[in-house]
């Protein structure tokens, strides 16, 4: 069971937007009665205006609070926004839909462009909701959220930003796990290029997404690909994070599922155990991790034949994800599975019997 890392960058902070435009003074000759008035004003006035039937009057009062936001704030104020509807309405009253349709544009593109901060920063909280989602195994809703937040940041934020490259690793990993390789490696390949570009491709981040590539590569059958990138991955982080970080125990722990799966078991072991202790230190002995590690090394001595050692692990990991709720229903079927094929080695057939049926059962749940 590989273990998949997420990331989250620093946000970068932005200063509210002033709520209060200050207009210079009107020329009486030319509109006497909004000497000194605010847009919201002239907003008024115009509306009585188009109550009275006078649309005329209405545009000229639209206009000319168009025309002094623009000289007071620029074309890009936000507190534009409003004018520009109001205009358009009044267009689109009198059947000038072209002409309506482009104020409608302009203030919808200042509206997008000043929310832009706001918008950019909820994305933080939807990454992270993705990846929960994701986490209890429900994948449809995880993609659905993962998606907007990368669209969000791609409308908002220049190409190539960090916090791009987080969405496309989050969404990379939805894509990993529900197997839709060739959309998660293209994502995973973008990720890694931007991490590499802004922060070194020695970096923390870069090995985060490289490693996330390898267990992909990996889930493919692609060893000699993801070797040389788990064992990267491993002294990139040893250097970043530490030898006892919880990144090096991932990038250990997917080694070791490598080096497992080529049989090459004496070289999995010390990987699996270091793994496991990283954990235990750093997480808690209870913790899903230190299940998940239980788990997998109990399928090297199962694989190996010493079925004494296994079966506490994964009784271990059993008991810790009964007691958890972070973790989706599919793994604790896969942890009870596993244990079910030792009991069925070790001729408990009515135990293994049970314990399929328990898996089924959480299977069903999801």
């Amino acid at each position: 069971m590989f273990k998949v890392a997420a990331m989250r960058q620093m946000r970068q902070s932005y200063s509210p937007l002033l709520a209060a435009i200050a207009l210079t003074s009107l020329t009486p000759l030319i509109l006497a009665s909004c000497s000194m008035s605010s847009p919201s004003d002239l907003r008024s006035q115009a509306d009585q205006l188009i109550k009275n039937n006078n649309l005329p009057e209405a545009e000229k009062v639209l206009k000319k609070a168009q025309a002094d936001q623009e000289q007071s704030k620029g074309s890009s104020d936000v507190q534009l926004a409003p004018t520009l509807t109001a205009l358009g309405d009044l267009y689109s009253r009198q059947g000038k839909y072209a002409e309506a349709a482009s104020l409608y544009d302009r203030a919808t593109d200042i509206q997008q462009k000043a929310m832009a901060p706001q918008l950019v920063a909820l994305t933080a909280s939807l990454n992270g909701k993705g990846l929960a989602l994701m986490g209890q195994g429900k994948y449809q809703a995880a993609e659905q959220v993962l998606q907007q937040a990368l669209a969000i940041r791609e409308d908002n934020l220049p190409a190539g930003s960090l916090a791009i490259a987080e969405s496309e690793n989050s969404l990379a990993q939805l894509y990993f796990q529900t197997a839709h390789y060739p959309q998660a490696e293209a994502l995973y390949k973008g990720s890694s290029a931007i991490y590499e570009k802004l922060k070194g491709a020695e970096s923390a981040e870069a090995a985060n997404v490289r490693n996330n590539l390898a267990s992909l590569y990996y889930a493919q059958g692609k060893y000699q690909q993801a070797e040389p990138i788990f064992k990267w991955s491993v002294s990139v982080f040893e250097r970043t994070s530490g030898k006892d970080s919880i990144d090096v125990a991932n990038a250990c722990n997917n080694l070791a599922e490598l080096l497992r799966a080529q049989k090459r078991y004496a070289e999995a072991e010390p990987l699996y155990l270091r793994s496991l202790a990283v954990y235990e230190k750093a997480l808690g002995k209870d913790s899903v991790s230190v299940a998940t590690a239980c788990n997998n090394l109990a399928i090297l001595y199962r694989a190996q034949g010493r079925f004494a050692d296994a079966e506490p692990l994964y009784k271990r990991a059993i008991a810790i994800y009964d007691g958890s709720t972070g973790v989706s229903n599919q793994q604790f079927a896969n942890v009870l599975d596993n244990y079910a094929e030792l009991l069925q080695a070790t001729s408990r057939t009515e135990e293994a019997r049970a314990l399929r049926s328990r898996a089924s059962a959480k299977i069903a749940q999801s």
